[in-house]
């Protein structure tokens, strides 16, 4: 049976000790199509969305991600796909562990 071994673990998935900048990540990744001047909004819709994901029944946090992302662009008349829910998602992660790293120096 193999064993697993996770490089980092955290009971925080949703905010509160650990920042996941996803409108950071949400910016990085749709700033070809939201103008400058909606971003705000749209990464504003985008957080409550994910809010709305984590008042029911518990799911994967990429699910919670992803599905918040799909709503926020359905709203928003932008295309969505999978590889913008993954590149947030990996995004978050990236910047995790950048702030872990720093804070721990």
């Amino acid at each position: 049976m193999a064993l697993f071994k996770p490089k980092y673990i955290t009971f925080d998935c949703y905010g509160a000790l650990i920042l996941f900048d996803m409108a950071g990540a949400a910016q990085r990744r749709f700033s070809d199509r939201i103008a400058p001047q909606q971003m705000y909004a749209f990464t504003t819709d985008f957080s409550s969305y994910r809010l709305d994901e984590v008042l029911g029944a518990w799911k994967p946090y990429y699910d919670v991600v992803s599905n918040a992302l799909q709503r926020t662009c359905k709203k928003w008349g932008v295309s969505w796909d999978k590889a913008d829910s993954d590149f947030i998602y990996t995004d978050c992660a990236r910047c995790c562990r950048t702030i872990a790293h720093t804070s721990l120096h």
